[in-house]
């Protein structure tokens, strides 16, 4: 199946125990550790498993490392079936760039096991045949307008991140780095609405995977009246696979931040004006949250925290904060 549906995903997602979920997430970290300890039998079993415990879903890139561990491993027909499984399309979709996936089959010597068999040469066909596809269905001048935008929108954001770093949080030189954010979200913001009107929304076929995302990026540093009159045309979108899950996911979350609701999502955090730290914003039903991260492709919430914000996330404290974390925040 190459998308998911609103409603296939919210019945998906009902199908699942907590226990399930939590396995998937310990299973995909155990394939990689196996990975690395060079025990790729193990690490091909522990990733069978994770997606067993997943109803058979996962990403492209989990896909993508059981395959190499099954090579490594020996076993040519599990790495073949992992493969086919990406050339097909049949995973939650995210960053699945054709070109990239073809690029790292013909140089990742974790497949020189396989070379020699028959199917490597379908798959590489197919892979190439899926980037050539890609690439004509790209519209150049669009996606070169739109990375003008994406890269002033990171980069201004990448200097806001070094300055918290230096100054801290709630810092002077962050406020005043803020106000100038603000003005240049605005200016891109107006360019972003130019370009919808005139195009529609455009998804990752048209202008590729990291201008897709900047549009996205652009919507969700805009303002919560601009963000709840694209909401529609952002669903709309997504039906037609012009958006990823994730992402959707991500401006729900926000929305929902900004007018006071709970998050589903665990995507959203804030500086606490008085301790200077970041907080999740309560989310609505924590026990099942990686259920849900795990079905639009998001990494486990506790790994989100850890490598975006360097908190060790304990759900058992969160879940003892949040009723004043909830009258704190919530209208």
């Amino acid at each position: 199946m190459k998308k998911l549906t609103t409603a296939l995903l919210l019945l998906f997602i009902a199908q699942f125990t907590i226990a399930q979920e939590s396995k998937y997430f310990l299973n995909l970290d155990s394939g990689m550790a196996y990975y690395h300890k060079k025990k790729y039998v193990d690490a091909g079993r522990a990733f069978d498993k994770a997606f067993k415990n997943l109803n058979g879903k996962t990403t492209q890139s989990n896909f993508y490392n059981a395959a190499c561990a099954w090579s490594l491993a020996g076993n040519k027909n599990k790495a073949f079936n992992y493969l086919q499984k990406i050339i097909d399309e049949r995973m939650i979709r995210g960053w699945d760039d054709p070109v990239e996936f073809y690029g790292m089959l013909i140089k990742d010597s974790d497949f020189d096991n396989i070379k020699s068999d028959a199917r490597w040469t379908t798959i590489i066909k197919e892979a190439e045949r899926n980037k050539n596809i890609f690439l004509k269905g790209i519209k150049r001048e669009l996606a070169d307008g739109i990375k003008k935008l994406g890269t002033s929108d990171q980069a201004i954001r990448s200097k806001l991140d070094s300055v918290r770093k230096a100054d801290g949080l709630n810092s002077k030189s962050e406020k005043d780095l803020i106000a100038v954010m603000r003005k240049s979200d605005s200016t891109n913001f107006a360019a972003f609405e130019e370009i919808i009107k005139q195009h529609g929304w455009l998804g990752p076929k048209e202008v590729g995977y990291k201008n897709n995302q900047y549009l996205f990026l652009i919507l969700q540093h805009a303002d919560l009246p601009s963000q709840k009159k694209y909401l529609p045309l952002f669903k709309k979108s997504y039906e037609a696979g012009k958006v990823l899950p994730k992402d959707l996911a991500l401006i729900e979350d926000r929305i929902n931040m900004r007018e006071g609701k709970l998050q589903r999502y665990g995507s959203q955090t804030l500086i606490d004006k008085t301790s200077k730290k970041y907080i999740l914003f309560p989310i609505a039903d924590v026990d099942s949250i990686d259920q849900r991260r795990a079905m639009v492709g998001l990494e486990s919430l506790k790994y989100y925290m850890k490598s975006s914000f360097n908190i060790d996330f304990d759900i058992n404290k969160y879940k003892e904060e949040l009723p004043q974390l909830k009258a704190k925040y919530l209208k």
